[in-house]
């Protein structure tokens, strides 16, 4: 069992699946108004690795016993979502939130609030256990991977004092299927990198209504404290 768990999960990991891209993303459009310039800053610790659902739930159910290789499989593609999560907000916000000339007036930084993701239904990946895997050969879809997720956007002045602070809910989901759909490691990075980007259109909605008053504050000039002989 434990042979025929690994084949299965060998095929979804390399076999004829899609590649993930970030073009295939559908990123948002550009702020009406941008902000003043500001630095992007991700805090990486905060999208670390998640340790629920990384066990594989199926492979439990049949071998009874969680298998290590799986958990650390799980914990290094977290760690690679995390990563991806840092470049998409870094390019959302010198591209889209933020003007890109002019001396920098602050920084954008962000945070994961809440995070609920695993596998939309056991239903899939059991029967493509039971069925050796031909009937995923033949299109059925080998599981479903959802990503809902809170993230926090916190702005900055020069003087690292807070001027205003936004949280947004979005969800995403990427099937692991042959051919048309992705492998396990590249579902579980599409799902969470569409959760992120409709998270993040949640805050610019927000920041677009503020974009005045937060401007204001971002361009506030503070006095230089020389120190006098």
């Amino acid at each position: 069992m434990k042979n025929l768990c690994f084949l299965i999960v060998t095929v979804f990991l390399f076999g004829s699946c899609r590649t993930m891209e970030f073009s295939s993303l559908n990123y948002s459009s550009t702020l009406d108004k941008k902000l003043p310039p500001l630095e992007p800053d991700f805090n990486l610790d905060s999208f670390g690795p998640d340790y629920i659902d990384l066990y594989d739930i199926p492979n439990i159910i049949i071998s009874g016993r969680p298998n290590v290789e799986h958990v650390v499989r799980d914990i290094t593609i977290e760690h690679t979502i995390a990563l991806d999560t840092r470049k998409i907000f870094e390019r959302e916000v010198i591209h889209n939130i933020t003007l890109r000339t002019g001396k920098t007036k602050g920084y954008a930084v962000c945070s994961k609030g809440s995070r609920s993701k695993g596998i939309k239904s056991y239903f899939n990946p059991i029967a493509s256990v039971l069925t050796l895997g031909v009937a995923n050969l033949f299109g059925m879809t080998a599981a479903v991977h959802t990503d809902e997720l809170e993230i926090i956007v916190d702005i900055f002045n020069i003087e690292n004092e807070i001027v205003a602070s936004y949280a947004g809910l979005g969800k995403g989901e990427a099937k692991v299927k042959m051919y048309t759909g992705y492998n396990v490691r590249d579902a579980k990075r599409m799902a969470h990198a569409r959760a992120f980007v409709n998270a993040l259109e949640v805050v610019k909605f927000q920041i677009q209504e503020d974009h005045q008053k937060v401007s204001d504050l971002l361009m506030l000039e503070f006095p230089v404290i020389t120190e006098e002989n």
